[in-house]
């Protein structure tokens, strides 16, 4: 389980520290056109999102499973 999480966190880590160093790139000196940038922004933002609402999701799960096999739940 907290190997999954890792590599997510990790994920989301790794597209926010690219999304930062390519604005601060494309705000100084344009590297790419402005279409490509905004595309790869998003693109980065939904990826981010997806992996951080499976990681809610995931930790969820084993909550609830966790509180069942402690029979807090029926």
């Amino acid at each position: 389980m907290y190997d999954m999480h890792n590599k997510m966190l990790l994920t989301i880590i790794a597209l926010v520290v690219g999304a930062a160093l390519l604005t601060i790139g494309q705000v100084w000196g344009p590297i790419m056109p402005w279409n490509l940038y905004f595309k790869l922004i998003v693109t980065a933002v939904i990826v981010a999102v997806v992996c951080g609402f499976m990681i809610v999701a995931r930790s969820d799960m084993m909550e609830k499973k966790k509180m069942k096999d402690e029979n807090y739940l029926d």
